[in-house]
């Protein structure tokens, strides 16, 4: 192996791993393709493929730097046929892809086609047989939007969990708001309001517990836990999941992006520029800020 080639493949290589890892960040945005083999994510194969790829280019193994390549090359064609098949297409997967086919062009050595059309062949039919996969399209997921309540006035309330107000006015808030909604007096969509840097991503986690249970009282628990977390300081997702469990309360992951937009427009159409802030339509719109008009408000519908 020539010391360019090398390096070559080492640069691609990275590359791969960089893909891997824009994919585990921003993982939402392809969701709705999923896949194992054994049990095992396909990113975390992914990885381990591209560890051997290096390990075996720096070891100048020729030959079984290809087969590796032409077995991944062959996978690749099957996941290509499947997200064609089933008319889903995954760009981080395209793009990963991408990297293996530029690397076995770059190793390709006519001599060993014989090594190259078994491993290839081979690769297509081990993943036809052991990829376990899951489509969820994006248009099917559920707009999961965190309102409550069957009663004819409808309520917003905008809060952030890092916000010093909205912390103190909880307490206040919810025995009142829990006696509208078993009053059938409001309906009400709780607001996640992301003025602060990490706001987003509890948001986002307020979210993922009504995803594994949508119901009013596991709502306020959920609320109750979070600004208890912000108030902690905790700001890692591993974290605030840590702090979760020992809370006993579940949470599953999903696709939050449609319900993110329909949030967004929200705070559009009611015009929010401070936390926090109830918004009421009872034939009218009117919006409240601040921890004694929004109480008064909600007292003035009991």
């Amino acid at each position: 192996m020539s010391s360019r080639k090398y390096w070559v493949n080492l640069i691609i290589s990275l590359l791969g791993i960089g893909i891997i890892f824009l994919y585990y960040i921003c993982g939402e945005s392809c969701s709705y393709l999923r896949g194992s083999i054994f049990s095992i994510d396909l990113k975390y194969i992914g990885l381990l493929y591209i560890g051997l790829l290096i390990i075996f280019n720096l070891m100048r193994r020729s030959t079984i730097l290809l087969i590796l390549l032409s077995f991944g090359l062959g996978s690749e064609i099957y996941l290509l046929f499947f997200q064609i098949k089933n008319e889903i297409i995954c760009y981080y997967c395209i793009s990963f892809g991408a990297v293996i086919l530029t690397l076995f062009l770059l190793n390709f050595d006519m001599s060993k086609k014989v090594f190259i059309g078994i491993s290839l062949i081979f690769g297509f039919i081990f993943f036809s047989i052991f990829l376990k996969s899951s489509i969820t399209p994006l248009y099917a997921e559920e707009v999961l939007i965190p309102s409550f309540g069957g009663g004819k006035t409808i309520v917003r309330l905008y809060t952030d969990y890092f916000c010093g107000p909205c912390s103190k006015l909880e307490p206040k808030l919810k025995p009142l708001i829990v006696d509208l909604i078993k009053n059938g007096k409001i309906n009400i969509t709780f607001v996640d309001t992301p003025i602060h840097t990490y706001s987003s991503l509890y948001a986002r986690y307020f979210l993922y517990i009504l995803n594994e249970k949508k119901e009013f009282e596991h709502a306020i628990k959920a609320r109750d836990a979070l600004f208890e977390a912000a108030k902690n300081n905790i700001k890692k997702k591993e974290l605030i999941e840590d702090f979760l469990k020992k809370k006993n309360i579940k949470f599953r992951p999903f696709n939050v992006s449609p319900t993110f937009t329909i949030l967004n427009g929200y705070f559009k159409e009611d015009k929010i520029n401070a936390t926090p802030t109830c918004v009421i339509f009872n034939g009218e719109r009117k919006s409240y800020t601040g921890y004694a008009d929004i109480i008064k408000a909600l007292q003035g519908i009991k």
